[in-house]
Order: structure tokens, then C-alpha cells, then sequence
């Protein structure tokens, strides 16, 4: 099993804040969803994932969870000609994304060679960073 890093920017992204906290108070433990990957050729139905909040707002880990489908390609999301490739995501104990699980500053400073604040979604974890990462990650 292999861990991801995808990142939600609300001011850019089809998936907006208002959105996701009404889902998330109808199910507070959980839902699904769909995300784009762009390291999307080693991805499995399975793998593990931390969605890290970036842009405008508070950034940080907002909810983790695992993909339910393998990579498949769809219509691009913001509405250009591109293809995308998505996969099928478990959202499990989604906090307010206002206030992270883990702060970006925390992030930063476990795992400093991974540039947080932006990059693509789905980047692929090292093993060492993954295990890191899943023993900082507190549900509160």
C-alpha cells in the first residue's frame, strides 16, 4: 500500500468549502468523493491518502482516507480540454478545514523536504515519509 499527499485549494478548486462542510455535517464521520491525481501510474484502489489544505485560509491536513477505485480518466474539472485522472476517495473523520488535524507549520517541520504550501495532487509518499507522517496524524 502506498500513501499520497493531495491538495484542496477551495479558491481554485470545483470543490468548494460551503460544500464540503455541508457533507461533512450530514456525515461527520465520513463520506465519499472523487480527486484529481497527478501521480496517477502507481496509484491503487486501497492506497492511502492526507488531504492537505493550501492557498487562502488556514492550511494543513483538513481529512485522510484511502482510494476506492483504481486511476481512471475523466473530463478535466476546471473545465479546460485536458484530461484529468481521478480516483474514487473514502473522506474519513473530515475536520473543520479551518482548523487542520496538522498545520502546515507542523508538516514543514516533520517532513521538510515536501514543499506543503503547493504542488500538484498526489504526490507519492517514501515509505519512511508515509510512517512518519500516519504517527504524527491525531484525530481529535
Amino acid at each position: 500500500m502506498s500513501t499520497y499527499i493531495m491538495r484542496w485549494n477551495p479558491s481554485i478548486s470545483s470543490s468548494k468549502i460551503e460544500e464540503f462542510n455541508a457533507a461533512r455535517e450530514k456525515w461527520p464521520e465520513g463520506f465519499c468523493g472523487n480527486w484529481s491525481i497527478y501521480e496517477w501510474e502507481d496509484a491503487h484502489e486501497g492506497d492511502d491518502y492526507y488531504m492537505v489544505r493550501v492557498g487562502e485560509g488556514p492550511n494543513g491536513v483538513v481529512y485522510h482516507g484511502h482510494f476506492l477505485s483504481e486511476p481512471y480518466e475523466g473530463e478535466d474539472w476546471a473545465g479546460t480540454t485536458k484530461k484529468r485522472h481521478y480516483v474514487d476517495i473514502s473522506i474519513e473523520h473530515p475536520c473543520d478545514p479551518d482548523d487542520p488535524f496538522i498545520t502546515v507549520e507542523q508538516l514543514e517541520a516533520l517532513l521538510p523536504e515536501i514543499e506543503w504550501r503547493r504542488d500538484h495532487s498526489g504526490q507519492l509518499l517514501t515509505d519512511e515519509q508515509a510512517k512518519k507522517l500516519h504517527d504524527a496524524f491525531i484525530f481529535e
